[in-house]
């Protein structure tokens, strides 16, 4: 869906200006869920293609400016996710600190709202990619810093690539692994809330260095 929207873009069909059909409409031509069509959505502002106008709807912004990219084609690579995850672990352990320093009122709001959204484990299972996505961008807001929600939306389409991946052998989603990442979590936010800066750095590390050593682990067998 992204990539033909790209070429639409590309060719001129959809020039800048020109507002893209909705999201009901969108799910209905390709035929795909709106999760999907909201990843897209979001892949394609992140390359500079697509902006959004809130309470009017999406528009072409132009032929794309960004020159790093992680195709989702690539994302189900065990190598690429490996790369992802390092790259996350570089911004998202700073970003944790600032938001220690600097959060408001509402960013925690925001932040334990997305907490309390992960706390049944089966609720948590229907929709985990977008729900820890909420988590990770809600602390990327929390840190004040304008760059680091959109590094989060650029990396959004594919931040649990779970279910993009073609090795045979990737971690399952299960019942404990989502209640251990529910408590990384937690952690996470509550050294937040404290202000404690090097406690919500090292929560964060915590978190996503074991994901990375999950998939280095398989990387090494495979």
């Amino acid at each position: 869906m992204a990539k033909d929207i790209a070429e639409r873009i590309d060719v001129g069909e959809y020039v800048v200006g020109d507002k893209i059909p909705i999201e009901a409409q969108l799910c209905d031509i390709y035929n795909v869920s709106r999760t999907v069509v909201r990843e897209a959505i979001a892949q394609l502002r992140s390359e500079g293609l697509l902006e959004s106008q809130q309470g009017v709807g999406v528009f072409v912004a132009g032929r794309g400016n960004v020159t790093l990219r992680i195709p989702r084609e690539a994302a189900g690579e065990l190598s690429e996710i490996i790369d992802i995850l390092e790259l996350r672990i570089g911004v998202e352990v700073e970003a944790a600190g600032l938001a220690a320093q600097r959060r408001t009122d509402d960013d925690l709001e925001r932040i334990f709202s997305s907490l309390d959204a992960t706390a049944d484990p089966e609720a948590f299972n229907r929709n985990p990619r977008q729900l820890d996505f909420n988590f990770h961008k809600a602390i990327a807001v929390a840190s004040r810093n304008a760059y680091m929600p959109r590094f989060m939306d650029f990396v959004g389409p594919v931040i649990i690539p779970r279910s993009q991946l073609i090795h045979a052998s990737i971690p399952k989603i299960t019942r404990d692994y989502l209640v251990k990442m529910t408590d990384e979590h937690q952690r996470i936010a509550l050294a937040i809330r404290k202000a404690d800066v090097l406690g919500a750095r090292e929560a964060m590390r915590f978190h996503l260095v074991g994901s990375l050593e999950r998939y280095r682990q398989l990387n090494i067998a495979d």
